[in-house]
């Protein structure tokens, strides 16, 4: 074989893994829904616009990391690009040794690394990409492929005699609509859309219209984009949605932007294509219940809206503002009304165990829950991630199981919170139980159901909570 250093070749070599095995998920693994990696398939898409040579392994439906070494030993890439995330974190590692065993360049980017790129180095990557990679990564590449030292690429860092050597910052993208289509050959569409179909009658994708988001919640991690917020034009979005439509005959769009419909004049516009372009769409997104205005939302209800997911987190005012979510109670109340008006699912999420919160706010949450019924849900267990205030502010009270994110996170407490995590179990219990019993008042006697949801409550009041919360001292309140 010849041997890599010495071979000609017309371009650098990529190869993109999304090291996700969804098989492995513990987490809330009845809400997971699978979609390939918007950001490994727009930048595919990007380094072959800037002339590289681009393969992906996706990892999505395997059983482990294997089809990384045959994809390695059959293409030979210089560059193995990685996108990391908490969840990854032990498979990315894995993927960087195969990488390292084969004589290629490993490269860490993605939101974990970008909050610890010391971490990543020090675990066998060779840089870190803390920001947008599709710049960083053309420039790394075609360095590693002339045999130069990467040390210095602007929006890189890399380890120089055990210190961090950081590129020069290098600026966000600001034209999106610049961005090539997705790349979406590089995986198997086929086997996401045949799954969706075969489960839900519709042959589901996923867009992104967006980059960042401009709100400043206490505990979400930014460290990809800070609070940049940058959008694609409505018609770019739409010559995407058609793309998926005529290349894929896609039928369900999810919007995955981290805030869909930041600007009225943008979704308004948008809007007005797709009743102009006539593609007939189903779609869902995430939103703010401070934006979704009762007009807005039967405009994007009669645009084929099917469900919203939005962050609730709490049901009490004190905690949202703990949480600096920007959002009131009344503006929660009313979304939630108008989305039940418009016939759109609505899923809820919710956090218990934020600094601050007491029983009788935890209480406030589940009173809201009960109130409004949603038909999904999902409620955690708050999660400290490192660079965001709500880590800074409980590092000192962080418990070893944090070191292990893929298996605790959101589920198990990972600091000394202000009771017990069997107190935060139960409670999470509880929703589930009153989820039961919303569906249950359809059909069967509401006064039963009524009944079973007193008791219920007296056994926690009376029973449960003085078990569980022993002698705990109470909650307090976040910086």
């Amino acid at each position: 074989m010849t041997d890599r250093a010495t071979s000609p070749r017309t371009a650098p070599r990529v190869l993109l893994v999304d090291p996700y095995v969804a098989r492995e998920d513990p987490m809330e693994r009845k809400f997971v829904e699978l979609y390939p990696s918007l950001g490994l398939l727009t930048l595919g898409a990007y380094l072959r616009s800037h002339g590289l040579d681009v393969a992906m392994v996706d990892l999505t439906f395997a059983r482990d990391a294997r089809p990384v070494t045959t994809d390695l030993r059959r293409s030979r890439p210089e560059v193995v690009g990685v996108h990391t995330k908490t969840l990854t974190h032990d498979r990315a590692f894995e993927v960087a040794a195969r990488a390292k065993a084969e004589g290629a360049f490993a490269v860490a980017g993605g939101p974990d690394a970008a909050t610890r790129p010391m971490h990543y180095l020090d675990g066998g990557f060779d840089a870190v990409v803390p920001g947008e990679g599709e710049g960083a990564l053309v420039d790394l590449a075609r360095r590693v492929s002339r045999g130069e030292d990467a040390a210095g690429v602007p929006g890189t860092v890399v380890r120089r005699g055990g210190r961090l050597v950081r590129g020069p910052a290098r600026p966000f993208l600001r034209d999106l609509d610049a961005l090539p289509l997705p790349a979406w050959d590089l995986v198997d569409m086929e086997q996401y859309l045949g799954s969706w179909q075969r489960s839900t009658g519709e042959r589901r994708a996923a867009v992104l219209t967006s980059r960042g988001c401009p709100f400043d919640c206490s505990w979400c991690s930014k460290p990809t984009f800070g609070r940049t917020f940058r959008q694609q034009s409505p018609e770019r979005v739409v010559a995407e949605l058609r793309a998926l439509q005529e290349r894929y005959r896609v039928d369900y769009v999810r919007f995955c932007d981290d805030v869909f419909g930041v600007s009225r004049a943008w979704i308004d516009r948008l809007l007005t294509l797709l009743e102009e372009e006539g593609l007939q769409l189903k779609w869902e997104c995430l939103a703010r219940v401070d934006l979704l205005k009762p007009d807005l939302l039967k405009r994007m209800r009669a645009a084929g809206l099917e469900r919203v997911y939005v962050g609730v987190e709490s049901g009490s005012q004190k905690m949202l503002d703990l949480m600096n979510r920007g959002t009131r109670l009344a503006q929660v109340e009313r979304t939630a009304d108008a989305l039940r008006r418009e016939g759109v699912r609505q899923f809820w999420f919710l956090m218990l165990g934020y600094p601050g919160e007491t029983l009788e706010d935890i209480e406030a949450t589940l009173r809201l829950f009960r109130r409004f019924s949603p038909e999904e849900y999902s409620v955690s267990i708050a999660v400290p991630v490192p660079g965001t205030r709500f880590y800074a502010s409980v590092k000192d009270r962080l418990t070893g199981r944090s070191r292990r994110p893929r298996r605790n996170g959101g589920r198990s407490l990972l600091y000394e919170a202000a009771y017990p995590e069997v107190l935060y179990r139960w409670e999470q219990a509880r929703f589930g139980l009153e989820a039961a019993l919303g569906k249950a008042r359809a059909r069967i006697s509401p006064r039963v159901v009524e009944r079973i949801g007193h008791v219920a409550d007296r056994f926690h009041e009376k029973v449960a909570t003085p078990l569980l919360v022993g002698k705990r001292p109470p909650a307090r309140a976040a910086p």
